[in-house]
C-alpha cells in the first residue's frame, strides 16, 4: 500500500553527508543484525539518539560516497520509512527506494526544519509542514514507478509480483 504521510520529529543531518558515515564498510555483510548494527556508525552515532518515529531532514547530496547495497539495507533492518532532505545522491535514492523506503525531496527544508519538531510529510498535497511553526513547503512529486515500487514494499516485492502476475500497467 502506498503511503499517504508520515509525521515524526524531525532529526537533523547536513549535506553531503556520505554512506561511510552513515554505514561504514566495516559493518558489510550478509548477515542482517550485523548490517543493521551499522547504521551511523561512521562517525558520531546519530541513530542511537533517535526516537522510533523521528524523520531523518538532511541537506544537500544525502547518501553520497559508494553505493554499497548494505547501507540501503541497514535503514531498512532499523525500521526507518522516510527521509526528507534538499537532494539525494542518485545510487542511495535508488538503492533506499528498492528496500522500500519514502525518500521526499524537499528544497529549502535543511533551513527551515528545526531540531526535534513536529514534522508532517504529506504526500498528497506534495508537501512537508511543521505543525508546531506552522511553516509548509511543497516537496517533489514521487515518480510514478518508483510509487509503484514503494506499493509493493520494495523492488524485490514488486519484481515477485511481477514475474507471479504479469507486467503491471504501470
Amino acid at each position: 500500500m502506498l503511503e499517504k504521510s508520515f509525521t515524526g520529529n524531525a532529526f537533523l543531518l547536513g549535506d553531503h553527508v556520505n554512506t561511510d558515515i552513515l554505514h561504514p564498510p566495516d559493518y558489510f555483510s550478509l548477515k542482517k543484525d550485523r548490517i543493521a548494527s551499522g547504521l551511523s556508525k561512521g562517525a558520531e552515532d546519530f541513530f542511537s539518539r533517535m526516537a522510533k518515529d523521528d524523520i531523518i531532514v538532511a541537506g544537500r547530496n544525502f547518501g553520497c560516497g559508494s553505493s554499497r547495497e548494505s547501507s540501503a539495507r541497514s535503514f531498512a533492518y532499523n525500521g526507518i520509512r522516510a527521509i526528507v532532505a534538499e537532494s539525494f545522491a542518485r545510487i542511495f535514492f535508488r538503492n533506499l527506494t528498492n528496500q522500500g523506503i519514502y525518500l521526499i525531496t524537499c528544497p529549502g527544508i535543511a533551513k527551515k526544519a528545526v531540531q526535534g519538531e513536529p514534522l508532517v510529510i504529506d504526500l498528497e498535497k506534495l508537501e512537508v509542514r511543521s505543525t508546531h511553526q506552522g511553516w509548509a513547503l511543497p516537496c517533489s512529486p514521487l515518480p510514478e514507478y518508483i510509487k509503484c515500487v514503494l506499493k509493493k514494499g520494495g523492488l524485490l516485492k514488486f519484481l515477485e509480483e511481477e514475474i507471479k502476475n504479469g507486467p503491471s500497467s504501470k
